[in-house]
């Protein structure tokens, strides 16, 4: 792979250039009067505190900031915070922050990387495919949450609110449409009092249109999205002491084309001296295997996913405390067709469908004071259902087969299938006291006690794909022998049924100390332990002892921090530097499995990593036209001991498969990231207004592998944006363009690879979109 690195002299212009500027995705000054006056309220520690008085490193953005730059999805607007990465992949999704992440070759990990929408957590990583739908906030909070967030927070949290029914009548609609992608978005809310005491908001969003990557089989640019989605909730305060708020939400997304990546790198390198399948393949046909955004693949490749949620939250608030119970049940059902080869012959495709139910229930009781001792403590319930398959058609051994095993000529193509189930009860109690010994000092003593129980099973057998994407057909009883022992012959795994249970528990302290040198300078430090369930690997085809389930992750996380406010809190300055020490740290990556040569996803703990850097935020409100803001982070990633990671395709084909990564550093973990952008607004005539925002995102080079492969590393590089607005506020519209990545950056987000070629996935060339958004 050709390389190119960042320009010094480049990166030196936009440091020089930002110096006195800082977070673009602080606050939004028509978001309220709080944000304007730079007090922003988030719910990081289950309280609504401001987040200057929060001893967290965190990202926070308004949903208005969100529409206003056209931001449709968590995706979407975690490219603009430093070191946070969301991507769609292969068998899971892709989160990570500060360089941990659970990795996307293992369609049964929990996220490292924990969200939450309103309370609830969503621990299956396709729940990010959902778009933004009348959001209030998204918190990214940095670094283990363990306490207040539980559930594998171990990297950090996405906590996302949606907005709820206001005091008065109210509401928005907005157009978006994408010129270059014909791509267009509506959504719309509204909502106000019903009566004194009920409340009702309805919000709804369609969005329909094509993609960026040329895929010539079936002539349409992908990924080609159908994406439907709608939310009522309902919000009862029948006294001043009780409220209940109630939330449905339902949605359907159709993508396809499916996932937006193309085959690369073929021919490999001379060092492969078997050339994989699909590149043999892709080369016989002429192909387009350049990295550009133009492809020749399956054309029935797609992904769909359905998705519903209730969730109830009521709250009383006694003299003393506030106690609240929040309820919450999610489904979703996904479903990904995959042509695995990725070139125009239809040799091999996946179909990975994932049904997942979950309900869970919290209870919490908090303090209402704030003199010199505070309490919160409560329990934590949660149950899951997990079912998935995966459906492999080997259509490129339907030549050979019938020569070399007759009786399986009638049953072509051959086809394999994974079929497992996992249920999961989740126990957890937690408490936290803060206690201030003075007016400035402030001490927070917080556990959360885990209990983790998991059943596994899974169902490996051999059969007929009677249809290019779809199940497998069990073959008749006297010739499922047979297709097991062709199926191992050709490495493709042991066929058979397993299951196992395991149990975790685990205790994990936190404490705090703040303190308040001045009314708007706060400096804290904090020690956090965290963990992390162990589980299963949905791809694991040995049959061997011990390979079906893998250890927990345990972290020592340090961070001290300070935070500050200026000029009548028109500059703010934050900083934070930060440290954790993971042991077991889940990994999954492409390797041999021990079946006659096969090369499939292994699970391991790494024995040691360490994440560890300095972050740094600044926003500058100049004056009533002038807005600037700086993110940056600096970042130090990598493994401290892991000497059995799986090796790379480039390791396999020197021989190598398992390798030594201690040292090396992790995935989508650059040494310097960040975030800046400049806002000028004017007004013209005596009732509209213009605003200008120019935006740039920047990083240095990082890898994208699980395994640190030499031919898979982005290169830095700097990105840049622009909004154009033109308002009137009285009247209540905006009409704005929207530029992204107008440098037109090609940026890889995830990789499969085998021998030497490699499936890659890449983010959105630059586009240009317009933007209609009415307030009523």
């Amino acid at each position: 792979m050709k390389k190119k690195s960042i320009q010094g002299a480049s990166l030196a212009a936009v440091l020089a250039g930002v110096l006195l500027q800082a977070p673009a995705w602080a606050a939004d000054r028509e978001a309220d009067a709080a944000a304007d006056s730079g007090e922003i309220i988030v719910t990081a520690q289950k309280r609504a505190e401001p987040l200057q008085k929060v001893p967290v490193s965190a990202a926070v953005v308004s949903g208005i900031t969100l529409q206003k730059q056209g931001v449709g999805s968590i995706q979407d607007a975690m490219q603009h915070v430093p070191a946070v990465y969301v991507s769609q992949a292969g068998p899971a999704n892709l989160l990570f922050i500060r360089g941990v992440g659970s990795g996307d070759n293992n369609p049964l990990f929990e996220q490292s990387v924990a969200t939450f929408v309103d309370g609830i957590y969503r621990g299956r990583s396709r729940s990010t495919q959902s778009s933004f739908l009348d959001i209030e906030r998204v918190e990214v909070l940095k670094g283990p949450q363990s306490v207040y967030f539980g559930n594998n927070s171990i990297a950090g949290v996405f906590n996302i609110a949606t907005r709820n029914p206001g005091d008065h009548w109210e509401g928005y609609v907005r157009g978006l449409y994408n010129f270059n992608f014909d791509n267009a978005t509506i959504e719309g809310a509204v909502g106000g009092p019903v009566t004194d005491t009920l409340g009702i908001r309805v919000a709804g969003l369609v969005q329909r249109g094509d993609g960026w990557l040329l895929d010539k089989s079936s002539g349409i640019h992908i990924p080609r999205v159908r994406n439907y989605a709608g939310r009522v909730t309902l919000l009862w305060k029948p006294t001043d002491r009780l409220s209940v708020n109630l939330k449905a939400h339902a949605e359907r997304g159709r993508q396809k084309g499916g996932l937006a990546a193309k085959l690369t790198s073929c021919p490999p390198l001379p060092i492969f001296t078997n050339v994989n399948f699909g590149c043999t393949a892709a080369i016989a046909a002429g192909d387009d295997t350049r990295p550009n955004y133009v492809r020749t693949q399956n054309p029935d490749q797609g992904i769909d996913f359905d998705a519903q949620s209730a969730i109830s939250t009521i709250s009383y608030e006694a003299d003393p405390f506030t106690l609240t119970s929040v309820t919450g049940y999610y489904h979703h059902k996904y479903n990904l067709k995959l042509d695995v080869d990725a070139a125009s012959p239809d040799l091999a495709n996946f179909t990975v469908p994932e049904r997942f139910s979950q309900f869970s229930q919290e209870f919490r009781v908090a303090s209402n004071g704030t003199g010199p001792f505070d309490y919160m403590f409560g329990a934590y319930y949660e149950h899951d259902k997990l079912r998935g398959q995966i459906y492999a058609n080997y259509g490129l051994f339907s030549p050979i087969l019938p020569g070399l095993v007759p009786p399986l000529a009638p049953y072509l193509p051959f086809g394999q299938a994974d079929d497992f189930r996992q249920t999961s009860d989740i126990y957890g109690l937690f408490a936290s006291v803060v206690v201030r010994p003075t007016d400035k000092l402030d001490v927070t003593l917080a556990a959360r006690q885990s209990w983790v129980d998991k059943h596994f099973g899974i169902n490996q057998y051999f059969g007929m794909a009677t249809q290019p994407f779809g199940p497998i057909v069990p073959l008749p009883a006297a010739l499922a022998p047979i297709a097991a022992a062709v199926g191992k012959q050709l490495g493709l795994g042991v066929a058979g049924y397993r299951a196992e249970n395991r149990s975790d528990a685990h205790f994990s302290p936190s404490i705090t100390i703040g303190y308040d040198f001045a009314s708007e300078i706060r400096g804290y430090a904090k020690y956090v332990n965290g963990f992390k369930a162990g589980g299963y690997n949905g791809l694991e085809h040995t049959g061997l002892p011990g390979t079906l389930s893998f250890g927990p992750e345990y972290v020592d996380s340090y961070e001290v921090g300070l935070k500050t406010q200026w000029f009548n809190r028109r500059l703010t300055f934050n900083i934070a530097a930060f440290r954790s020490d993971f042991e077991g740290l889940q990994q999954s990556a492409i390797g041999t499995n021990g079946v006659q040569g096969g090369i499939f996803p292994v699970v391991r703990n790494a024995k040691g990593a360490r994440s560890q850097g300095i972050e740094t935020d600044m926003a500058w409100r100049v004056n009533e036209h002038w807005n600037t803001s700086l993110s940056l982070t600096w970042l130090d990633s990598k493994f401290t001991d892991f000497k059995n990671a799986g090796g790379s395709p480039t390791d396999i084909a020197l021989g190598h498969p398992t390798i030594d990564l201690s040292g090396k550093r992790g995935r989508y973990a650059p040494e310097l990231s960040g975030n800046f952008n400049v806002e000028y607004m004017f007004d013209v005539g005596p009732s509209l207004q213009v605003r200008l925002r120019p935006e740039a995102m920047f990083t240095t080079r990082y890898n994208i592998s699980p395994n640190n492969d030499p031919l898979l590393w982005q290169e830095g590089f700097v990105k840049l944006g622009a909004t154009v607005s033109v308002a009137n506020p009285s009247q209540g519209w905006e009409f704005s363009v929207i530029g992204k990545n107008l440098t037109d950056r090609r940026i890889m987000n995830f990789e499969a690879g085998s021998n030497g070629s490699y499936i890659i996935g890449t983010e959105e060339p630059w586009s240009i979109s317009a933007q209609l958004r009415y307030n009523f």
